[in-house]
């Protein structure tokens, strides 16, 4: 099927070429990109500054090496090569391939002025090639397009303070970034950073085979469908206990019919970003539902060595394991915030009993914490490829409401 196709466009660096680039797409063996179309367009051959004039393949001018934050930007070069970029991408997408299966690598400015959402855009060892005044030229659409930033910390060329520099532009745009940087990498591309890209474009095809799941299936009561490995929990009252809600509701007012999600995003992600999956809800249960998706506060974490970057709380090392250490106090703190907004929901009318907290990853493990440390019995909570992020000790907090959430199941489609 032509939703089941996927393609990456690689755009090489200066005075490189596409094909010399061509090796890359052997090392990305996943089943999950047997029907990926690969493309390693070459760079026109142009006069470059930096270079002192010389002519080499080039994308748009570069006025000086290294590329530091405050370098001159070659504004008028890189939208005439974004041109280009987007003329291929126009090109896949009319041949049938779903705009969130295309993804772009060693760019920027294409993923962020193309006008639908793409699956993501990945970004080695770049720079931010323009100006705030092309803010104004991203589309909603544009800022719903995931980035995966990766910069070498010991990079000559174009420098870390340069690379460091993209998450918080992005974040000012309400695009959500995730930055990774490599001690000792310089200017180049290793093999970590390419597993670490197969993976991240696996997790986000993977997400929208769940998006399309939901789409084809009615969704009652926060019953969701999950596609190949990816698993979560599902915490919810029983059938018994959703049965008798529902009698209670048709007696209740219309206050009491309302439901009310809070969708907690993961590491560098933004709230935002996250907004269309309500747009896959459409059964009449959530036709009285108030969506929030709040964006977690830019916070120093550790696991990518002291980057600021959106998190709720701090993360020690990736991967996550069982016994990573955790952020406990970090964690509670995060949890009142979402507590706050708990409490003002049902403060406007909505019954606890319909009210549901759901997240990904690092917000999977604010889930967790959130649902079961509220002081009431909550409709349900829904964990993403999270964690346990607290020890046995937090379990005297919990009260004998939130232990009512009595159903765990685990799924893994």
């Amino acid at each position: 099927m032509a939703n089941n196709r996927s393609f990456i466009v690689w755009l090489h660096g200066l005075g490189d070429s596409g094909p010399a680039n061509e090796p890359i797409k052997s090392l990305f063996t996943s089943l999950e990109f047997k029907n990926t179309t690969w493309s390693f367009p070459s760079a026109p051959s142009n006069s470059v500054t930096c270079e002192n004039g010389a002519v080499m393949p080039s994308w748009f001018d570069v006025h000086e090496l290294p590329v530091t934050a405050n370098s001159p930007k070659h504004e008028s070069g890189v939208l005439k090569a974004v041109q280009t970029v987007h003329a291929m991408i126009d090109k896949e997408i009319a041949a049938g391939t779903d705009p969130n299966n295309v993804f772009v690598a060693l760019t920027l400015a294409s993923v962020l002025l193309y006008p639908k959402t793409l699956g993501g855009g990945a970004v080695f060892g770049g720079f931010v090639p323009f100006s705030s005044s092309i803010v104004e030229k991203i589309s909603p659409n544009a800022k719903r397009t995931p980035i995966l930033w990766s910069h070498g910390m010991a990079d000559t060329t174009v420098l870390f303070e340069a690379g460091q520099a993209g998450p918080p532009f992005l974040a000012h745009v309400g695009v959500s970034c995730e930055f990774k940087a490599y001690p000792g990498l310089d200017h180049s591309i290793s093999n970590e950073e390419l597993r670490y890209l197969e993976s991240w474009i696996k997790t986000r095809m993977r997400e929208m085979k769940v998006a399309l799941a939901l789409l084809a299936k009615p969704i009652t009561a926060l019953a969701i469908t999950l596609s190949s490995t990816i698993g979560f929990v599902l915490l919810s009252h029983s059938h018994q206990q959703l049965s008798s809600l529902k009698s209670k509701t048709h007696t209740h007012s219309m206050a009491n019919n309302r439901s009310f999600i809070v969708w907690l995003h993961g590491l560098g992600d933004s709230g935002p970003a996250n907004e269309p999956i309500k747009s896959l809800f459409t059964s009449p249960e959530f036709k009285n539902t108030t969506w929030s998706f709040p964006s977690a506060p830019s916070n120093s974490v550790t696991c990518n060595y002291g980057a600021v970057m959106p998190s709720w709380f701090d993360i020690h090392e990736i991967p996550v394991t069982a016994n990573s250490p955790k952020d406990e106090s970090g964690v509670l703190k995060a949890v009142q915030n979402v507590h706050a907004m708990i409490d003002k929901e049902i403060a406007a009318g909505t019954d606890p009993n319909n009210v549901f907290v759901c997240g990904f990853s690092q917000g999977g493990a604010l889930t967790l914490a959130s649902v079961l440390l509220y002081p009431k019995t909550l409709g349900g909570g829904a964990v993403f490829s999270g964690w346990v992020p607290f020890s046995s000790s937090i379990v005297e907090k919990i009260s004998p409401n939130a232990k009512r959430l009595d159903k765990l199941v685990l799924l893994s489609l």
